[in-house]
């Protein structure tokens, strides 16, 4: 409450010549578009409760990865976020992290075990930007129960043949990221190339990290029209994970995604796009507890997907209309402590989305039939509802069903829910930005105690509300909150371990190309008595200066502190956060 008092008076001395373009909706068939829904569109004609995630702003929190972008999203409580490479994971409004689709270039990293995705092991250097879509979205993507992480990488530069970036940061406990990057266009040839290597001694015990990552895009526009395009990224981490001396947890893993697509416009309402696409991921998991009678466990896991799918969109004067169809062959071989076991599975998806726009209305109705194998076949419709009440105010409704496969060596671990939203978004206040969506999330079928446990029927519901300001005197405030209650439908107690409570807070002062410095505030209650700590909010500050720039030339020094108050706020007390600590580094493009 206090951060949106701050909110309303702060835009009361705005002038009234400030410009408020920055703040509008996504209007027009210029603008950009959301593709979260798969289905692109403005987000004036867009149900779903979407956040987007620009490069810019990435840059400017000095992001290492995927992990660090999350952190600032509201409704987006990031889980073991401790030394930068650690395994982490990502929980949307209240779900699971199970239950949340992750996404590059719309390949799932998603583990095929138990549907885990480790957001820690996508650098944010390859980031162009990310759209976490809030809900279920299994009419468009699948197995996405809680939400979808969208993330879309960097393109060619598109106006010279050359160009690139060369970082460097280094900070508390040997803690150090380099980073390369190159890209550009020569006729019809785009290539986009990126590389980085992170390590750091832990800055937790046993927590030391050694990432190393790249990246590669190769683009080709064809004579007539269209482009194919093929990209690759790499990543191995090896990594301790817990914050203990006594408890050891090491990790280690490999991935490789690749993908061959093309888009190819049949005719100027008519666009078809095909894709080929693979994953191959290997990991080890070796834990050693003295406190524990099983003092050393060891875990080997390997997994291959390998499909593709084809799309069509058709633009008509009140339709868009797309629909597809994708395909996966999966295969998973796990080791535990030398008992070995192997799934396979085809999985068939096909998938019809329309939106119909009526005036200031937007309708759309999606479906989605899914035949997973060993998760059985699942129908997820959806209904979408827009309405402009201006041309910076819409109005939203959304209704979904959705499934998540938790396991693939379970027939029974597929989890369902109902989501329901209604919301609103607004630039018509003067010098402000408003969006609040009001969410209820009906998930049955859930496990909550492990694969061996009794099911349980969860209900979440809660708030979501945001605000930002027009810059003032080139100052900016933002201010994001969320409420979950999560309860067992069937006895009506409280479930622990859910971020009942969580807030985002944003100060930014940047003049462009000259100096930005960004404060971040970070609360999260995970509401688990005797496990979790919620010490208040966690504060962290964010420099950039510029040394030298021209048209072509820039050069940057940057800075940040991290936890500057030294707070605590985990879950977990094996897993707890960081206390205060900092880097530095140089940041030169050309």
């Amino acid at each position: 409450m206090a951060a949106l008092l701050l909110l309303i008076l702060f835009a009361g001395v705005a002038s009234a010549s400030d410009d408020l373009s920055s703040l509008e909706l996504f209007n027009g068939p210029d603008t950009d578009v959301v593709t979260g829904s798969r289905s692109p569109r403005p987000a004036s004609q867009t149900a779903e409760n979407i956040t987007v995630v620009t490069s810019k702003e990435i840059e400017d929190i000095n992001a290492h990865n995927l992990t660090d972008v999350l952190y600032i999203v509201t409704g987006v409580p990031v889980e073991m976020n401790r030394t930068p490479g650690s395994v982490s994971i990502a929980r949307v409004q209240g779900a699971n992290f199970n239950h949340v689709l992750v996404l590059v270039d719309g390949i799932p990293i998603n583990n095929l075990a138990d549907n885990f995705a480790d957001i820690s092991s996508i650098p944010a250097q390859m980031i162009e930007r990310v759209e976490i879509v809030k809900g279920a979205a299994s009419s468009s993507w699948g197995s996405a129960l809680g939400g979808v992480i969208n993330v879309i990488t960097k393109n060619p530069h598109d106006d010279r043949p050359f160009g690139g970036l060369v970082s460097g940061s280094t900070g508390t406990r040997e803690t150090a990221d380099g980073r390369v990057e190159a890209g550009g266009t020569l006729h019809r040839f785009g290539y986009y190339l990126t590389a980085g290597k992170l390590r750091s001694d832990g800055l937790l015990p046993n927590n030391d990290v050694s990432l190393g990552s790249s990246y590669g895009k190769l683009r080709y526009e064809l004579p007539a029209d269209g482009t194919i395009t093929l990209s690759s990224g790499f990543t191995e981490n090896d990594s301790g994970q817990t914050a203990t001396d006594m408890v050891h947890v090491d990790q280690g893993s490999r991935q490789v995604i690749s993908m061959l697509s093309l888009r190819y416009p049949l005719s100027h309402r008519l666009v078809f796009d095909a894709s080929l696409q693979g994953r191959r991921y290997s990991s080890h998991v070796s834990v050693l507890d003295p406190t524990e009678a099983l003092q050393y466990l060891s875990t080997l896991t390997k997994e291959t997907s390998r499909g593709g799918g084809v799309k069509l969109s058709w633009l008509g004067d009140t339709h868009l209309l797309v629909g597809g169809v994708d395909y996966d062959h999966v295969k998973a071989k796990l080791d535990l402590a030398g008992e070995e076991a192997v799934w396979r599975a085809d999985r068939v998806g096909v998938y019809a989305i329309d939106t119909i726009t009526l005036g200031s209305f937007a309708i759309t109705p999606s479906a989605r039939f899914d035949r997973t194998g060993s998760g059985g076949d699942h129908f997820s419709p959806s209904l979408g509802l827009t309405y402009a009440l201006t041309e910076n105010s819409v109005l939203r409704a959304y209704t979904a069903k959705g499934y998540s496969l938790t396991s693939l060596n379970r027939s029974d671990s597929t989890e369902k829910v109902w989501t329901s939203q209604v919301g609103f978004e607004t630039g018509d206040v003067p010098y402000l930005w408003l969006k609040g969506t009001f969410f209820r999330n009906d998930t049955s079928n859930v496990q909550s105690d492990g694969p061996l446990g009794p099911k349980q029927r969860q209900l979440r519901q809660g708030v979501e509300v945001e605000a930002k300001t027009l810059p003032v005197l080139n100052t900016s405030l933002s201010a994001g909150y969320t409420y979950v209650r999560a309860t067992d439908k069937a006895t009506g107690d409280v479930l622990n371990g859910i971020p009942v409570h969580t807030v985002k807070i944003g100060l930014k002062y940047d003049v462009a190309e000259q100096l930005h410095a960004e404060l971040i505030g970070n609360l999260v209650d995970w509401n688990d008595p005797g496990h979790s700590r919620t010490g208040g909010v966690i504060w962290d500050v964010h420099l950039r200066k510029w040394i030298a720039t021209t048209d072509i030339f820039s050069l940057e020094i940057f800075l940040s502190v991290r936890n500057i108050f030294d707070g605590r706020q985990y879950l977990d007390p094996i897993f707890r956060n960081t206390g205060r600590w900092g880097e530095a580094g140089v940041r030169c493009k050309f």
